[in-house]
């Protein structure tokens, strides 16, 4: 069966700090993992692993399946959506956090050099997950029979426990209730980034933000997710918000600075490089940028 989650394995240079680390690709292939492993899942074992390229060429994806297929991968299939091609192979392998990390930064370089726009990321197929659907529908089951009053202090206890999909179905159901809408949509926004499904995580933090436009959390962590889509601009606006909301926050400035310097504004970068050591002079990321920026 598949386990509906994709990853996209790109690595930022420096780790994401607070919360916003949920965000660091690195972590969600970790995360993964450790909630495989803890479900019995073995790393040993080879399995179908799916691989999926976007391009707007499909001429440029057919030359990329010529070199995986002399690679011993699988076509599996092309599909169009919103004026994008999609190429899905396969290969069976077995993985670690560690070594499926490895094989998006490779496949990601693959992917360049055949002039292919981008590795979108892979999803797992595997017999040994395959009563995973049925026992979801379960929770899913149960999870309607929880009295309104305790459905938060239930999403909270999974979440706090780093149980994603649990919290995520739980906080699903607050959210059909109108029951603490902007804890409940922040926290499945968490949830979705650390699932790897950054876009619907967008969607939350924004329904937080049209909730709260003073929510620092929410504004911090969608300039984390545009800034590891490289979108910049929309980075910067959420960092800036948010240092706004919270003027104290060394990892905000330090954020911002680091945005600023992705987009070769260097006075800027040092600007606020500089504020956010001087809020927090031990702050080692904006140390390392810093040096950096000299």
């Amino acid at each position: 069966m598949k386990i509906s989650l994709r990853i996209l394995c790109f690595v930022s240079i420096l780790p994401f700090m607070g919360f916003a680390q949920r965000c660091n690709h690195t972590n969600q292939i970790q995360s993964l993992y450790s909630q495989l492993i803890a479900s019995g899942f073995d790393t040993q074992k080879p399995i179908p692993y799916h691989y999926f390229f976007v391009d707007q060429n499909e001429e440029d994806l057919n030359q990329l399946k010529t070199v995986l297929l002399k690679q011993n991968y699988k076509y599996v299939r092309t599909s169009k959506s919103a004026g994008k091609y999609q190429l899905e192979v396969e290969k069976v392998e077995a993985h670690n956090a560690a070594s499926a990390t490895q094989k998006g930064k490779s496949l990601n370089e693959l992917a360049k050099a055949n002039n292919v726009e981008t590795f979108d990321g892979f999803e797992i197929f595997s017999e040994e997950t395959a009563g995973e659907n049925d026992n979801l529908a379960t929770f899913k089951q149960n999870v309607d029979k929880i009295p309104s009053a305790e459905l938060l202090k239930k999403a909270l206890e999974f979440y706090d426990k780093n149980e994603d999909v649990k919290a995520l179905i739980v906080f699903d159901r607050c959210i059909k209730q109108n029951i603490n809408l902007e804890t409940s949509y922040y926290k499945r926004a968490n949830c979705k980034t650390a699932l790897g499904r950054s876009q619907e995580a967008i969607v939350d933090l924004e329904n937080v933000l049209r909730l709260n436009p003073q929510h620092y959390e929410a504004n911090f962590n969608l300039g984390g997710l545009y800034f590891d889509a490289k979108n910049y601009d929309k980075a910067a606006s959420f960092y800036k918000k948010a240092v706004v909301v919270n003027p104290k926050s060394d990892n905000g400035f330090y954020r911002l600075a680091e945005t600023y310097q992705q987009m070769s504004i260097k006075d800027a970068a040092v600007q606020n490089c500089q504020k956010a050591l001087q809020i927090n002079p031990n702050n080692e990321y904006a140390k390392k940028l810093m040096a950096v920026l000299k």
